[in-house]
């Protein structure tokens, strides 16, 4: 069993890029990426998934290599095939396992025994699994949902062709190779009994080249067994692109209250210790000066933005912002406003 999971998931929404400005300013920047909602991202309360693979069946094998490309080359490499390959499909599982942990959204799990049994032909889509089976897979991994792959279909077409120069020659030679593609998930909440999502990536990827060497051309172009398994990669890659949060490049600033700020922050925000640099900022909240009150609020706003709490982040930048009104402050109000409004959308 493969087992992918996180020890902590309070800062997944966000990961900074230890990027700070000189130490001449009286603030300082630092870059972080924050997480956008993508197009099907799970509900807030799927946490954890099952991966299991429901496509395979007898038609498919784990095709050798060589075997495979010879029987291309044989048909004079201008042949098109539906090709099983079980490897290639294992293969979309496996990498969109990796992709949705390193997305750092979900926990995962792949089980030794993921590949269930099914009684359709490979091109159809089976009828949906029994809830009690559901049910019983979630609870032996102890996930949320199950994500199933519910059909994988791929097509290679291989194409050879010859140029003769001005005595009808062969001077030129290309060849190319299209990989057609057809990928459906589902993923199942055994809580609600619902499938919450069905997903479908099809497309085709394709390789090409040219040359004065058949030999030459052949080098160049990937083998027919390893287009396969690029297929399922990039299948998965989709599929994960749909799932996962995508991560946006922003901008964020501190207030130096101290000379000794710019160093101690940027060691605990290396570290991950926003709680710590919450603390630190906490005391001087509560300064008779209100140039350093109000940096303070500020700065308890950031590091509350960055352990997590968007509402509280608002409620220290809008104290900030009446102690001592800095066109920082204001600006910074309203891209929290927008991060509020976005964390909305994760929770729909």
């Amino acid at each position: 069993m493969k087992l992918f999971k996180h020890n902590k998931l309070i800062f997944w929404l966000f990961a900074l890029l230890l990027s700070f400005s000189s130490c001449t300013s009286s603030y300082k920047s630092l870059v972080i990426e924050t997480a956008q909602p993508s197009t099907h991202l799970l509900p807030e309360d799927i946490h954890s998934l099952t991966l299991v693979n429901r496509s395979i069946t007898a038609d498919f094998q784990d095709f050798d290599k060589d075997s495979l490309q010879q029987f291309f080359f044989s048909r004079g490499f201008r042949y098109d095939s539906v090709v099983l390959d079980s490897l290639a499909a294992d293969t979309t599982l496996k990498a969109l396992g990796e992709l949705l942990f390193e997305s750092g959204r979900y926990d995962v799990v792949i089980p030794e025994q993921r590949f269930l049994e099914r009684h359709k032909e490979f091109y159809l889509v089976p009828e949906k699994l029994d809830w009690t089976e559901v049910s019983a897979l979630c609870e032996e991994f102890d996930t949320d949902a199950l994500l199933v792959i519910e059909r994988y279909f791929n097509k290679i077409m291989t194409d050879y062709k010859t140029f003769n120069d001005s005595n009808g020659d062969a001077a030129y030679a290309s060849a190319s190779i299209d990989s057609k593609y057809d990928v459906v998930v589902k993923i199942y909440d055994p809580v609600r009994q619902e499938i919450i999502r069905q997903l479908v990536v099809d497309d085709t990827i394709s390789w090409r080249d040219g040359g004065y060497s058949t030999e030459k051309i052949f080098d160049q172009l990937p083998l027919i067994k390893e287009c396969l398994i690029q297929t399922g990669v990039q299948a998965a890659l989709e599929l994960d692109d749909k799932l996962s949060p995508n991560w946006v490049k922003e901008n964020r600033i501190f207030f130096v209250i101290n000379d000794t700020d710019a160093s101690q922050i940027a060691l605990l925000a290396h570290d991950n210790k926003w709680q710590e640099a919450y603390d630190y900022w906490l005391q001087y909240a509560e300064s008779a000066k209100t140039s350093v009150k109000s940096k303070a609020e500020f700065n308890l706003a950031l590091a509350s933005e960055m352990l997590g709490d968007i509402d509280l982040a608002i409620e220290w930048a809008n104290k900030s912002y009446f102690t001592r009104y800095m066109q920082q402050t204001q600006n910074y109000l309203l891209t929290l406003k927008k991060r509020q409004e976005i964390l909305a959308r994760f929770n729909q």
